[in-house]
């Protein structure tokens, strides 16, 4: 059964560029803009991972993170940010389900997150 990913970031041409890369590695692509959406969107429909930017309008992304694992705590996450200095806060990256590896956008390749996603999810 194919894997389900959401990707969730309010830049509409990084985010669609991921989600083909995604797609094209067998992955079912879910994408929202903005956290808020993507809380709604996983209201109706399961994914096994979310990749997050960090800096969303309103919510931002380790407060998506966070309101997302109360809801569903067997859901991963991995952290995607065009900000090279971001270090993730003790209280998500001491938790397993958030990968400790920050993947800095735009990826100059798609096989180091894909086997970040096929790691966290095994």
């Amino acid at each position: 059964m194919p894997l389900t990913i959401l990707v969730l970031d309010d830049d509409r041409h990084v985010r669609e560029s991921l989600a083909m890369n995604l797609e094209d590695e067998d992955f079912i692509v879910l994408q929202a803009g903005s956290a808020e959406d993507a809380l709604r969107l996983l209201e109706e429909a399961w994914a096994d991972l979310a990749i997050v930017d960090l800096r969303l309008p309103g919510m931002n992304g380790p407060d998506f993170i966070k309101a997302a694992m109360k809801r569903w705590d067997d859901m991963r996450f991995i952290v995607y940010t065009g900000s090279p200095e971001f270090r993730i806060a003790t209280d998500l990256s001491s938790l397993p389900n958030v990968s400790g590896t920050i993947f800095l956008k735009p990826l100059s390749d798609s096989e180091t997150i894909v086997a970040e996603i096929r790691r966290m999810l095994a």
